[in-house]
C-alpha cells in the first residue's frame, strides 16, 4: 500500500503530482473486481487526493479525485448512506464547479448527477439538472449523455433520453481509447434495451 507519506519509497510517484496518482488509484479501484481490494485502493487514491487538497487547495483535480475515490470507497464498503461522506463528495464537487466547471469534461455536474440518480438521494429532477449543465459544458462527451438519458429514462421522459441516447451512441466510437469505452458501450446497449 503506497500513501502519500510513503510516496517518497517509490520512485514512479515522485515526478506525479498527487492529484494523477489519485485519478489512477480512482480508475484501479474502478476496474478492480473485489470489493475489498477496491475499497482499498480507493482509501489509498483519498489519502493522496486529501494531500493534493492540503498543498494546493486552488487546483480542481484535487477536490475531484477525493470526491470520485470517496465514492468509490462508499459503494465498495457498502456505506451508500453514510451522511458525512455524501457531504463531502457533494461540497467537493461544488468546489471543482467553483474552480472549473469543464473539469474532466463537466465531469463535476456528470458526478452529481449521478450521486442524485444512483447513491440513496433519489433525486431526479436535481440529477437531470446536474446533468443538462454536464452536456451543456460538453455536449462531445459521451458519458454526460449517456448518464442525461438514464435520469431521463428513470423520470419517464423517455423520447428526451432516446435523443441523449442517439447521440451518445454517435460519439462513443470517438472515444475508443478512453478508459470508460468498454463500460459507455454496455451501458448504452442497457439502456437501449429498457427503451424498447
Amino acid at each position: 500500500m503506497v500513501s502519500p507519506k510513503t510516496a517518497h519509497n517509490h520512485p514512479d510517484f515522485l515526478n506525479k503530482q498527487s492529484w494523477e496518482i489519485a485519478r489512477e488509484k480512482s480508475v484501479l479501484a474502478r476496474s478492480e473486481k473485489d470489493i475489498v481490494n477496491r475499497a482499498v485502493i480507493a482509501k489509498e487514491g483519498m489519502a493522496f487526493a486529501d494531500s493534493c487538497v492540503m498543498r494546493t487547495p486552488e487546483e480542481s483535480a484535487c477536490y475531484y479525485y477525493r470526491a470520485i475515490n470517496t465514492n468509490i470507497y462508499i459503494r465498495a464498503t457498502g456505506k451508500k448512506h453514510e451522511e458525512r461522506k455524501l457531504k463531502t463528495i457533494i461540497s467537493d464537487l461544488k468546489r471543482v464547479i467553483a474552480l472549473n466547471d469543464k473539469f474532466d469534461h463537466g465531469g463535476a455536474y456528470r458526478n452529481l448527477g449521478r450521486l442524485y440518480s444512483e447513491n440513496g438521494l433519489k433525486d431526479t429532477l436535481t440529477a437531470i439538472s446536474y446533468l443538462e449543465k454536464a452536456v451543456q459544458t460538453d455536449a462531445n462527451y459521451p458519458e454526460n449523455h449517456i448518464y442525461l438519458a438514464q435520469a431521463m429514462l428513470d423520470a419517464g421522459m423517455k423520447e428526451e433520453a432516446r435523443e441523449h441516447l442517439k447521440d451518445s451512441i454517435s460519439l462513443v466510437s470517438q472515444w475508443k481509447t478512453n478508459d470508460g469505452y468498454p463500460i459507455w458501450v454496455e451501458t448504452n446497449k442497457a439502456i437501449s434495451q429498457k427503451l424498447d
